[in-house]
């Protein structure tokens, strides 16, 4: 353990000995070209001697340049000051010499999720890099670029370029969330109230294991769900971009409105044995495939939740009349669906009584038109029983009628009769 920290703080010096070396090779190299160049200029458009002149003349063109060189820094400075809307100049007098030179390079520390740095005002914050990231622990940071977006990176100490900039900042801690109330309304119309719902989520993912060890060591997050949650996340009414621990809150309040909307309150409060709990549904629908499926697609993964309790909301309210209320509209909807089931068994059984008369008028007919001998000689004989035959069956045809007449009125009467009383 002691030999770990030993060659770590060995290999962070030998990286930023290296960084510094380079610093000084890339300054000495420019301020030599940019002297060369001011010299080069100067001496063709003759306005000072040229450097074989004398030793005065490198005092001259040295001091030329660096006053040059100071305005040039400082016009740069307040551009970048004006644009960015930085404190002062000397911030961004300090960017300029870090993307340049690389001196002074900016650090940002990431915490549970929170961005850390001195002072009231950073560079990698407003501006972007170069920086370095100091990146703890089950947190995870996501840059971007003119032309790309989605570089995610992970736990350690890592160097960002002039071209990045830190977009989202994610802890993969599992977080906790409470919602002390939800207001909604019960199948039958009646206002109740669930309070303290406990529930527990982090980031899509998984925990890595090192060789033959079982102990999971890091939570590494799903590149896929670190996107979502950057690019994908919702927004308020206002228009702001809202947390992604608010859009968690948000669907466990979704699902649990829709499963009260779509339970009575006598479900609720007082369940049957047969059937179970309606609570108990409610939690077991949050470790349902289906639920951990709609997570997923946000870029969740949802742990567990608790469900306190649920209450009614008498503030005003005769929650009996509001239940009787409800009662009668039930009670209503079940005797309108018998009455209508047994209009309509009334209705086919006249219709079946109809067809079945008809065909056994059909069957008479046809059986008299036997009996009488169709192919009698005697046709005078064949139409006088024709004749009779309908005469006999338009009488029994009219008499039926008769009876189903008088029925019906018999049963009209008795019942303005029962609505009167």
């Amino acid at each position: 353990m002691f030999l770990d920290n030993i060659i770590s703080k060995l290999e962070a010096f030998w990286s930023d000995a290296m960084r510094q070396a380079r610093s000084f090779v890339v300054v000495s190299l420019f301020l030599l070209w940019l002297i060369l160049a001011f010299i080069w200029l100067l001496s063709k458009m003759g306005y000072v001697p040229p450097l074989s002149s004398g030793p005065i003349n490198l005092l001259e063109y040295g001091m030329l340049v660096l006053i040059i060189l100071i305005q040039a820094f400082y016009i740069g400075a307040k551009y970048l000051e004006d644009i960015y809307e930085a404190p002062g100049v000397r911030l961004t007098l300090q960017y300029l010499f870090a993307v340049i030179f690389g001196w002074n390079i900016p650090k940002m520390k990431i915490a549970r999720g929170q961005r850390d740095f001195k002072g009231d005002y950073s560079t990698i914050e407003n501006i972007g890099g170069p920086g370095i990231l100091q990146i703890g622990r089950d947190n995870v940071v996501v840059l971007e670029t003119l032309q790309t977006q989605g570089n995610v990176l992970f736990a350690g100490e890592r160097t960002i370029t002039r071209f990045d900039f830190v977009k989202s900042v994610f802890s993969t801690e599992e977080q906790y969330g409470i919602i002390d109330e939800i207001d909604t309304l019960t199948a039958d119309g009646i206002q109740v109230v669930v309070k303290n719902v406990q529930f527990r989520f982090r980031i899509d993912g998984h925990f890595s294991l090192s060789g033959n060890d079982f102990q999971a060591k890091d939570y590494i997050p799903s590149k896929k769900a670190v996107t979502y949650l950057t690019y994908e996340r919702p927004v308020d009414a206002q228009g702001n971009l809202s947390l992604w621990t608010g859009a968690v809150s948000g669907a466990v309040t979704g699902i649990i409105k829709d499963h009260v909307n779509n339970t009575y309150l006598d479900d609720l409060i007082a369940p049957s044995h047969i059937q179970g709990h309606p609570l108990d549904k409610l939690r077991n629908k949050f470790v349902s495939s289906e639920i951990h499926n709609r997570f997923t697609g946000m870029g969740i993964k949802f742990i567990a939740c608790n469900i306190g309790e649920i209450s009614m909301n008498s503030e005003g309210i005769d929650l009996d009349k509001e239940r009787l209320k409800a009662w009668y509209v039930k009670q209503s909807g079940v005797l309108k669906v018998i009455r209508a089931q047994g209009e309509a068994e009334s209705f086919v059984s006249h219709e079946r009584g109809r067809t079945e008369g008809q065909a056994m008028l059909l069957n008479s007919i046809a059986n008299a038109l036997q009996d009488i001998g169709i192919k009698s000689d005697d046709a005078s004989s064949i139409r006088k029983n024709l004749r009779n035959i309908l005469l006999t069956r338009t009488a029994q045809i009219l008499e039926a009628r008769t009876s189903v007449y008088h029925k019906h009125t018999k049963e009209d009467s008795q019942n303005d009769s029962k609505r009167k009383l």
